[in-house]
């Protein structure tokens, strides 16, 4: 049977341009698939943003245009008026909530339906893998409740001596910058640094004392990674999300952490053979596991195991350095550009603690202190947003939208605490809005540490080391504005976390 000359043509091209074809196929699989998931929000009737193949709603960050936090509030003017809306990170939809009283349900109300934090779910190592952050469902509230009392007010009185200890030493490290311009996020990040390798590890970091100490060195290159691998992360978390779960990959250096690690490792030998017990977190730690092996009988039922320790001690350095710098050092930078914020601040200081041994007690009577703090953490909070994921069915209350387990809801941190109608002139610095009698904000719409049950642990830990900081900083020097000081201050547009575009610099006078 002679062929048409139709078909006789259609063999031809598929013979001669079958790479075209194969391509062209390719091609649409490619589009079809991240393109599959951008009707979900219209599908359920939710007002969504519009995306682009591949990128999203991610364009304005992935091409540098916004920080993390200006592109939060981009998103939070785009719904303006509406209790929620749809946002697609890649071709993932995420569902922003707006409403105050929808942000308290997801965060405290129905905390059940949403008890996970969103992870990159990548094959990292145990002592990562393990942290509290990382961890989901009843073994998160598991590690959580024995971990809870190590953060009690008893136990921070007795940590505090050492916070004192290293305030005194990060008053000498900053005379010796006496008249000179400082980048105040370096200066922090030392202290920080030294009050939580004391206080956690238990080991002295000589941050404030040595150039060029291992522990400045190994928390210099925490984030540090090759471009390629930047680009590489990039990819998989836009491309392919789900390949994480079978990399052992980490926006983490994994030298520094194999580092960190070692050391750990050997403070725990020495603690396990010494009879002498130190006043730190890696004790407390210990201690609690032990505590745990005496009451569970089936090891396979530990909860505290040497590799979670691990990650808990090894997290409270990562995200305690990193914030607790931020807030210092963005604090230092109002009292600069504020110099009557900054004598006010002081006079409250000396007036509360003048002649009086500083002790727990006594920071938390510095009301304007805190307040000032809170504001701080207001207009400058390390992170932008805060994710949850969905672990039982959810319908969101006053609507019929319905919410499948393992969807992302997320709530624009920086945006609320920019709003005009939650916060009056949010670009105003007023401590004075964060005193208890002029009626301080409810816990979900200042959400710097989080809130609801996965409320950061280490809050209290953080405030009072910056509180403890803030009195000797206060009472030693004058912080003045430079040809260096960036006012208002411009936002690294690269970084995830909060990042002055040209660091924080301020001009630093003994008193």
């Amino acid at each position: 049977m002679e062929l048409s000359t139709g078909t006789k043509n259609f063999l031809i091209f598929i013979q001669e341009d079958w790479k075209l074809l194969l391509c062209l196929t390719v091609l649409f699989i490619l589009y079809f698939h991240y393109t599959s998931s951008f009707d979900y929000f219209e599908n359920k009737g939710i007002k969504f943003m519009k995306p682009v193949i591949f990128l999203g709603n991610l364009g304005p960050r992935v091409f540098g245009k916004k920080s993390f936090h200006e592109l939060q509030i981009d998103i939070y003017k785009h719904f303006k008026g509406n209790p929620f809306g749809g946002f697609f990170e890649g071709h993932r939809p995420v569902l922003y909530i707006f409403d105050p009283d929808l942000i308290k349900s997801v965060m405290i109300r129905d905390f059940d339906h949403f008890t996970d934090r969103n992870t990159l779910g990548s094959r990292e190592p145990k002592y990562i893998s393990r942290s509290v952050l990382n961890l989901k469902g009843a073994e998160w509230k598991a590690v959580r409740s024995i971990m809870t009392p190590t953060f009690s007010s008893a136990r921070l009185k007795n940590i505090l001596p050492l916070i004192h200890s290293c305030a005194d030493q990060m008053v000498d490290f900053l005379k010796l910058y006496e008249n000179k311009d400082v980048d105040m996020k370096d200066c922090m990040g030392h202290f920080t640094l030294e009050v939580i390798s004391v206080t956690a590890f238990g080991i002295k970091s000589d941050a404030l004392t040595k150039e060029n100490a291992e522990f400045v060195m190994i928390a210099e290159k925490f984030n540090y990674m090759p471009l390629y691998k930047r680009y590489f992360i990039f990819f998989v978390l836009i491309f392919v999300p789900g390949l994480f779960k079978y990399l052992n990959i980490s926006f983490l250096n994994s030298k520094t952490m194999s580092k960190l690690n070692e050391i750990l490792q050997v403070t725990k030998a020495e603690r396990r053979v010494s009879s002498i017990k130190h006043n730190d977190f890696l004790q407390l730690m210990l201690d609690a596991a032990q505590k745990e092996k005496e009451q569970v009988k089936d090891k396979e039922e530990l909860h505290l195991d040497d590799g979670t320790i691990d990650a808990q001690i090894i997290i409270f350095l990562l995200a305690g350095f990193e914030t607790s710098s931020s807030l210092l050092s963005f604090a230092i930078h109002v009292l600069a550009i504020r110099p009557d914020l900054q004598e006010k601040l002081r006079k409250h200081v000396i007036e509360v603690t003048e002649g009086k041994e500083i002790n727990y007690d006594l920071l938390t009577e510095l009301d304007y202190l805190e307040a000032f703090l809170n504001e701080t953490l207001r207009m400058y909070p390390p992170v932008a947003k805060v994710d949850r994921i969905v672990t039982k069915p959810y319908v969101l209350p006053g609507s019929s939208v319905s919410l499948e387990v393992g969807r992302m809801v997320s709530i624009p941190i920086y945006a609320l605490h920019m709003d005009q109608e939650i916060y009056p002139d949010p670009q105003e610095f007023k401590p004075e809005r964060f005193l208890k009698e002029n009626g301080f904000r409810t816990s979900h719409l200042f959400l710097p540490f989080g809130a609801g049950p996965r409320v950061c642990i280490g809050l209290r830990f953080a405030m009072m080391s910056t509180k403890m900081a803030m009195v000797s900083l206060l009472k030693n020097f004058n912080f003045k504005i430079c040809s260096k000081t960036q006012n208002p201050v411009q936002f690294d547009k690269r970084a995830l976390l909060l990042k002055a575009s040209k660091g924080l610099y301020v001009r630093v006078e003994k008193i």
